[in-house]
């Protein structure tokens, strides 16, 4: 595939939803041909996956975590079919807001083990892997305070079930957020997240801008 992958990784409040876009902004004015999409939801099917993954039943029925995980690759393998595969097969930068390191930490977080964890990753994704994965680090307490004030000040906006999560459930996460790329250091950077927003925007370029320039990308 010629295309660029980059996916961009974080506990709740982590700001990556936020530096993804500055990210697509700058890419533009630089004439970057590229694509933002999303996990889950990144689909119209999966828009309905992340419905139901996302808020809580009437019932008050709990998803089970196995069913919570094929739910979420049943997502990830609608989405790679129907937008990054081809976007990167037309030499395409795509830019995902979470992706696999996502199921890893919030499913492996909730029980679910490795061995289930790596066949589907196999099964789903076959070969493929980001080119880089930005992992915006934040302490899960700060993370938690941001989203709870992103949430007010959006008319409308529901909290979802992950937000209404334990503390010690986000630590659990952003501990195995770090540790994949404590394993993975050549395919994850992390980058503080606690800085104001444009020192974070700097730092993710830091990461990006030489992938870009090693695929023959101009971003100079």
């Amino acid at each position: 595939m010629r295309g660029v992958l980059v996916t961009f990784e974080g506990i709740e409040g982590s700001g990556k939803s936020t530096q993804l876009l500055r990210l697509s902004e700058r890419l533009r004015r630089l004439g970057v041909s590229h694509i933002v999409t999303k996990e889950p939801g990144g689909t119209a099917l999966g828009a309905e996956i992340r419905r139901l993954l996302l808020t809580r039943h009437a019932s008050g029925e709990a998803w089970a975590p196995e069913a919570e995980l094929l739910l979420f690759y049943a997502d990830r393998a609608q989405h790679l079919k129907a937008v990054i595969r081809p976007a990167l097969e037309a030499g395409q930068v795509v830019l995902v807001d979470r992706f696999e390191d996502s199921t890893r930490a919030y499913q492996g977080a909730s029980g679910v083990g490795e061995d289930a964890l790596n066949h589907l990753r196999d099964l789903v994704l076959q070969r493929l892997r980001p080119h880089l994965t930005v992992l915006l680090d934040l302490e899960p307490e700060q993370g938690l305070s941001r989203a709870g004030s992103r949430n007010e000040a959006l008319p409308g906006f529901q909290e979802t079930r992950f937000d209404e999560a334990a503390l010690d459930f986000h630590r659990r996460v952003r501990q195995r957020f770090l540790q994949i790329a404590k394993d993975e250091p050549q395919r994850v950077s992390v980058v503080p997240a606690k800085e104001d927003p444009a020192l974070v925007e700097a730092g993710v370029w830091r990461a990006v801008s030489p992938l870009l320039r090693s695929s023959g990308i101009e971003v100079d």
